[in-house]
């Protein structure tokens, strides 16, 4: 969102939810102290208006007024100069007298989040640094307007913007535990936000006059990113509640705390069941926005599992457990953590579809074509997915003589870089391990395993990885031995006129 025609795309990715969720969970228990001053649950609900009018604007500094309305213009330029210009006046005024521009930034920075110029969107970051550092704990009472869109923000598709963001964020609240109790004391704001973004289209983010390819693209940046803002908050509210004692969890907690957990799991329930188990987003045709769907799936199997029904169950296992079909190896990474996690949660899910159409035949296509280029980290999980398959749903030995010719297969596609071939070669030797060691899920006895040990070793490492070896040193050898028979050939022709060049040349 943003990128200048024709530039090329960058190699840095945005956050990923699971990633911010880390990076917020304190190592001890969440405190209790609140934030800003705050004791506990208490907090001061601000009865400032979201949209300014003129008296608003009667206390603020004319020259801070004047750049305020420039960050309302079209022209993106205008808008950076006007961040710029704030920036500095903030450096230079007092916390009381930054205070008073508090209302009228909140609106105008709803706004610029949503600026289709990265560079709008980073300054507007940069600004609101400057600001937090100046104006301290007086931020709490506008906290109310600001929350939603400050953690929205973190999860911009582009990774200077979404780390300008995280940067202002954590100058509000240097410590892990004060922002995770800044998430929960405001955790209705936040969902609220995210289930207003989900439901904007793109005629409904800007006027009538902007583009309509840029409209499109600004409507993919926001539910991405409130897709993904939703996965981390789940994450954040949830999963340290999940992971902590039962003693521990029934007992003790502040009343904030509890109180944020339940609107974290109705919210989610409720967002789950509205979105239709997010699968409109899991086939928009926006990679982004499927890979952060993928990332709000994941969080509701891990912190909400009892939301999926036996009737829901069978529409869900077809797409997760279907999703090989997945080609864009952007999506891959969110694909594999969201798959791996449904199967283990769910080890019945497979008898609930066509397991040869719905997931071996995707599986042997994407094994041929390379995992589609994400070899760095479909491979690593192959042997994670052997891990969860149920032994009953397949035929071990035609399963594995399968999954390893269309695996072999696909190593044409996987020499890019010697990064992705020692990817290959290592998931090739770590499933061929593992299906030797574990040869007892789909044998019987002694002689079934010995049969099916015998018929691995022999079809997989002899008759194919061996002979395709065999095949490439005699290939070698043959170019070699041609090279050198033309080299001597070469050398043992004497030229037919042994008269110089010029001689003869002087004969003609």
């Amino acid at each position: 969102m943003g990128r200048p025609k024709g530039e090329a795309a960058r190699t840095k990715s945005r956050p990923s939810s699971s990633s911010m969720a880390a990076s917020l969970l304190p190592s001890g228990p969440t405190a209790a102290s609140g934030f800003g001053g705050y004791v506990g649950s208490s907090r001061l609900d601000s009865s400032l208006a979201s949209t300014p009018d003129a008296s608003h604007y009667s206390d603020i500094d004319g020259e801070v007024e004047q750049h305020l309305k420039r960050l309302s213009r079209k022209d993106p330029t205008t808008k950076l100069k006007a961040l710029t210009s704030l920036s500095q006046l903030v450096k230079e005024k007092t916390a009381k007298e930054v205070v008073m521009i508090i209302p009228q930034w909140a609106f105008e920075y709803k706004k610029l989040l949503l600026d289709y110029n990265r560079e709008v969107r980073r300054a507007t970051h940069d600004t609101m640094t400057h600001l937090v550092s100046a104006v301290g704990r007086e931020l709490a009472p506008h906290l109310k307007l600001l929350i939603g869109p400050w953690w929205f923000s973190q999860f911009d598709s582009v990774y200077e913007v979404s780390q300008a963001a995280k940067r202002s964020f954590q100058t509000a609240f240097s410590a892990p535990e004060r922002r995770v109790d800044a998430l929960m004391l405001y955790s209705t704001e936040i969902f609220t936000y995210i289930e207003d973004n989900l439901k904007l289209t793109p005629q409904s983010l800007s006027d009538k006059a902007t583009p309509s390819d840029e409209l499109e693209e600004m409507h993919q940046q926001v539910v991405s990113s409130s897709l993904l803002a939703l996965a981390a908050i789940l994450d954040v509210l949830l999963c340290s509640h999940s992971e902590r004692p039962v003693s521990e969890n029934v007992t003790g907690e502040p009343k904030h705390v509890v109180k944020a957990r339940t609107i974290a799991v109705s919210t989610a329930e409720k967002l789950f069941r509205t979105h239709k188990y997010f699968l409109d987003f899991l086939k928009s045709h926006s990679p982004a926005i499927r890979s952060a769907a993928y990332s709000v799936v994941r969080s509701c199997i891990k912190n909400i599992p009892h939301v999926i029904s036996e009737g829901d169950m069978k529409v869900l296992a077809g797409t997760i457990l279907g999703s090989f079909q997945e080609k864009n190896p952007a999506c891959h990474s969110s694909m594999w953590d969201t798959l791996l996690l449904f199967k283990k949660s769910f080890p019945d899910s497979w008898n609930t579809v066509n397991v040869q159409k719905t997931i071996l035949s995707q599986l042997w296509n994407f094994l041929r074509n390379g995992c589609f280029g994400s070899q760095q980290v479909s491979y690593p999980a192959l042997v994670l997915f052997l891990e969860t398959i149920p032994s009953k749903s397949i035929t071990g030995e035609k399963f594995f003589l399968e999954f390893f010719r269309s695996l072999w297969e696909g190593r044409n596609l996987s020499y890019s870089s010697n990064a992705d071939q020692l990817s290959f070669f290592l998931a090739v030797e770590e499933c061929f391990i593992w299906g030797l060691r574990n040869a007892s899920r789909y044998c019987d006895g002694a002689d079934d395993m010995y049969h099916f040990r015998n018929i691995i070793v022999n079809e997989i490492l002899l008759g194919l990885l061996w002979h395709e070896y065999l095949l490439a040193s005699s290939s070698k050898n043959q170019d070699i031995a041609l090279s050198n028979t033309l080299d001597q050939s070469k050398n043992s022709i004497q030229p037919i006129h042994k008269e110089p060049r010029e001689a003869v040349n002087s004969k003609h």
